[in-house]
């Protein structure tokens, strides 16, 4: 139920949205939970901490807003949160939290969350943000939602491009390769496939002949390079090392002075 919604039935049902705080005990969540509290209603507040079970609290329905601090959860958080977001989609999750990274914001917002807050905000923020996420919009900041957008190309752009690499090898061919970027042997290959040791041979040899290579090495970088959103990538690593030897080279050579 959107914010909107809930301000134009206040007067007929007194309805608040339901909000899930979840995070450690102590004065940033007791000062969430108080400015939540005097949002004239519109919202009732929950709080339980990381390791207290939720589970009372998504029966016959769930939170309208899960509010949960920055790394509440033991384990991958950013896992904790992409579950969260597929398994009640209609529930939004905002993240609360003190000096968090750009490259933590851009993790948690890929993971799906709808925005995010500074635990030092103001309470006309936070209530801001609160707002926004349940009237169906984000709270992320144009820089890092500029970074995701970014990466989401970047993503499709690579998963269209393996596609196409796909499409010029059979199924074997495939999972051949798949297996030699992953470092295994010949014998390996052939244990985990079930295919005789002449048989990775001879796919090895067509993926060879395919990507114009001689060996191994080759056929991965030769299979990277193609897949990557950067022109000749392989050989830009490796200008990029040259030019790093040398200038530490000169850097080396250079007399200190005292």
């Amino acid at each position: 139920m959107s914010a909107q919604l809930i301000e134009q039935r206040r007067g007929t049902e007194d309805v608040a949205a339901r909000v899930l705080v979840m995070g450690q005990p102590g004065s940033h969540v007791d000062r969430v939970k108080q400015v939540l509290e005097s949002a004239d209603g519109l919202y009732e507040a929950s709080c339980i901490t990381p390791l207290e079970p939720c589970s009372q609290y998504f029966v016959g329905g769930h939170p309208d807003i899960l509010l949960i601090q920055d790394n509440a959860r033991p384990g991958q958080f950013e896992d904790f949160l992409a579950e969260m977001v597929a398994g009640y989609g209609a529930m939004r999750v905002i993240v609360f939290g003190q000096s968090m990274s750009d490259d933590y914001l851009f993790r948690i917002v890929d993971a799906g969350v709808h925005g995010y807050i500074n635990e030092h905000m103001s309470a006309e923020h936070i209530l801001g943000a609160l707002k926004a996420v349940m009237t169906g919009k984000y709270w992320i900041e144009r820089r890092i939602m500029e970074m995701f957008i970014a990466n989401r190309s970047i993503r499709d752009h690579m998963r269209t491009r393996i596609n196409a690499l796909g499409e010029r090898l059979t199924n074997r061919e495939t999972e051949v390769l798949s297996l030699v970027m992953e470092g295994l042997s010949t014998s390996e290959i052939a244990d985990k496939i079930f295919l005789s040791h002449q048989g990775v041979k001879a796919h090895l040899t067509t993926l060879f002949r395919k990507f114009n290579v001689r060996n191994r090495p080759q056929l991965i970088l030769r299979a990277l390079d193609e897949v990557s959103p950067v022109s000749q990538m392989t050989k830009l690593v490796q200008q990029e090392l040259q030019t790093s030897r040398l200038s530490g080279a000169a850097t080396a050579l250079t007399p200190s002075r005292v």
